[in-house]
């Protein structure tokens, strides 16, 4: 198979897997969103309303961007019809009336469906005047959150609004901590990239550094293949059409553990359900184990329609060959069934996510002499300048000023003495040579 026919395979298995996400977001407006569940648990309908609404209408945005075909336009805009009573519920009209400062998160979906042909004037009229309104920024929010408000504001009022103060306050050009990163850190990075650039269609400023945020990218891969984290996992992976940088075997090889998953189980599977309750009844059943799993799969959705929008198809890495006799310590099961089936030369291409997984496993021990040695190891693999291993590296560092502060409080020459000793001496001669 030459590389056209691969690449046009690929591009029509991503176009699958988007309608499939689709055919999960019919099921939600049909089995879940009924007004059967309305009447039983009014509160509970709302919440999940606004939640699932605001994610489909993105959702079906992006799908209309990816799939241009009649029937998938179709598809999209019945699905559009469908939900657009759920995106303007009583409670929608209430935040524009009375919250304006809350408006952009509960607008969203309106905004959205207004874009796919189903509009709603009264109800855009008053959301537009609650988003210019005095108070319309009054609510305190982290930097990406408020790169998530102006992406909704640009669907009303243009792309200006991209061009957020906030985008190098957010992860963008803050960074991430990522040695001891929890999944909120990660998401902070994952939800502003896309909120910048409009799913990669606006490119970021040109003073942003987007090899060190494939960096980044690349160490969350690794906490989510770790974890099992498919949502985390499928979110990281916009960032190579976002940033439009190529893709690095890590980053396509999650792409290989993602579309695993989504293969086997026809969704892909969130990080857990909450436990069914005495007598529940299928509705409930349906509605709980739903409910809860179709975020995923839209996370998911969102990454095809932007790997397909963007024309960034992930490449397939190369299989067969011995099995390997010294595998990376991760955590995770699906990333290394699928490590099994890669060649010996896909395997030897990723350095980093030995290096990686090494690393999560000596911080979990808190071996830092393992911490020492794997970097030497990481400098030799060309690894030094890598986000995840200079922030090891600054780590060890502190950790050795805080060693001689304990052995010898307020003894500033021999912190002199121990500074000489670092573990950065022995990274610097290796990268030197």
């Amino acid at each position: 198979m030459d590389a056209v026919t691969t690449a046009d395979a690929r591009r029509v298995a991503l176009a699958d897997q988007l309608r499939s996400s689709l055919h999960v977001a019919r099921l939600l407006l049909g089995e879940v969103l009924t007004d059967a569940y309305a009447r039983v648990d009014p509160a509970g309908y709302r919440e999940l309303a606004g939640k699932a609404g605001g994610e489909l209408a993105m959702l079906l945005r992006m799908a209309a961007r990816a799939l241009p075909g009649a029937d998938d336009q179709r598809e999209i805009r019945a699905l559009a019809a469908q939900l657009a009573p759920l995106a303007r519920l009583p409670a929608v009209a209430r935040s524009v009336l009375l919250r304006p400062s809350r408006a952009s998160m509960h607008v969203l979906a309106h905004l959205c469906l207004t874009e796919l042909g189903a509009p709603d004037e009264v109800l855009d009229r008053a959301a537009r005047r609650a988003l210019q309104a005095s108070t319309a920024a009054a609510n305190e929010r982290v930097p990406y959150r408020q790169l998530d408000a102006a992406w909704t504001r640009h669907i009303a009022f243009g792309d200006h609004e991209l061009r957020h103060p906030a985008l190098l306050l957010s992860p963008i050009g803050a960074g991430v901590d990522l040695i001891a990163a929890t999944t909120a850190d990660a998401y902070a990075y994952t939800h502003a990239l896309p909120y910048a650039t409009d799913f990669g269609r606006v490119p970021l400023p040109s003073e942003v550094d987007r090899r060190r945020l494939i960096g980044i990218a690349e160490a969350i891969v690794l906490q989510a293949l770790d974890d099992d984290d498919f949502d985390l996992l499928a979110e990281v992976l916009m960032a190579p059409p976002i940033l439009r940088r190529p893709w690095t075997p890590l980053l396509a090889f999650g792409w290989q553990v993602l579309d695993a998953a989504w293969q086997h189980f026809g969704f892909v599977p969130g990080p857990g359900l909450p436990p069914p309750h005495a007598g529940e009844t299928r509705a409930e059943e349906v509605r709980r184990v739903l409910g809860t799993t179709y975020h995923t799969t839209f996370a998911a959705g969102l990454a095809c329609a932007t790997l397909l929008a963007c024309d960034a198809l992930p490449p397939p890495l190369a299989r067969g060959g011995p099995p390997d006799a010294d595998e990376p310590p991760g955590r995770g099961c699906w990333w290394r069934a699928q490590w099994r089936l890669l060649s010996p030369s896909a395997r030897a291409s990723m350095p980093l996510l030995r290096a990686g997984f090494a690393l999560r496993r000596a911080l979990d021990a808190g071996n830092l002499a393992a911490v020492h040695a794997l970097l030497i190891d990481a400098a030799a693999a060309g690894l030094a300048e890598h986000p995840l291993m200079v922030q090891a590296l600054e780590m060890l560092e502190r950790a050795a000023d805080l060693a001689a502060l304990a052995d010898h409080p307020g003894g500033r020459a021999s912190q002199k003495a121990t500074a000489a000793a670092r573990p950065s001496a022995a990274i610097a001669s290796i990268t030197s040579r």
